[in-house]
């Protein structure tokens, strides 16, 4: 997400009237800064109720970070720092098998938006989790180079892709080019993708990308054949 949609999803945070959907995305984005500051320590099972405690913490101190609003870029910085203090108070107090008091967290808990303590559809946030892999996906990767991540997913069904190579000199190619699948590898793992999004994203979201791929690329082989 850029510096100025996520200041614009915090403002409308802090004014009380982010749309439901704009609610959604800005949870799920705070959701990855604190799962990714949280690391091995942070089960999947608690991100949302660990992120719909940190909004409550963001709207109690919204008037310190509504002084960065011509500043995107530091009102992000601002707020990955702030995550990481909230996740710190977290972990002490977990430790001790205690909570952090919301009333402690936000004095005014009785006078806030309603919207502040809904907690997004586990399936909403899966989404966005998808979506953000696919984001990932898009940018990391070459329109070129897509064809060997189909080969991967099904290397019979997608070696028309190359053409009229044989089997051996696609192997060869594919093998040439390990570097993109640890490149890709290394930024999903600064997304700490499960294993099951990942199976669920190449199901879904690559079968699709590929498929795309071999109609436009084996039907116009095809096409030249006939």
């Amino acid at each position: 997400m850029e510096a100025k949609e996520f200041r614009e999803l915090v403002r409308s945070l802090f004014k009380g009237n982010i749309k439901g959907t704009e609610y959604d995305k800005l949870f799920f984005y705070l959701a990855g800064i604190l799962k990714r500051q949280g690391g091995n320590r942070l089960p999947r099972n608690e991100i949302p109720e660990v992120t719909r405690g940190f909004i409550v913490k963001l709207y109690a101190e919204k008037d310190k970070f509504m002084n960065l609003m011509e500043d995107p870029a530091g009102l992000r910085a601002y707020i990955g720092v702030t995550a990481k203090n909230f996740l710190c108070d977290y972990f002490r107090l977990k430790n001790r098998d205690k909570a952090i008091p919301e009333s402690e967290i936000d004095p005014n808990i009785g006078k806030r938006p309603e919207y502040i303590n809904r907690v997004p559809d586990l399936k909403i946030i899966r989404k966005y989790e998808l979506l953000e892999l696919e984001d990932v996906f898009n940018k990391k990767v070459k329109p070129e180079e897509i064809k060997y991540f189909c080969y991967l997913y099904d290397s019979k069904r997608y070696k028309c892709l190359w053409g009229d190579k044989s089997d051996d000199a696609i192997y060869k190619d594919v093998s040439r080019k390990k570097y993109i699948f640890e490149e890709f590898r290394e930024e999903i793992k600064k997304l700490q993708v499960s294993e099951e999004l990942m199976e669920e994203f190449i199901k879904t979201k690559l079968s699709e990308i590929c498929e795309k791929l071999r109609f436009e690329i084996c039907k116009e082989a095809e096409d030249d054949a006939s």
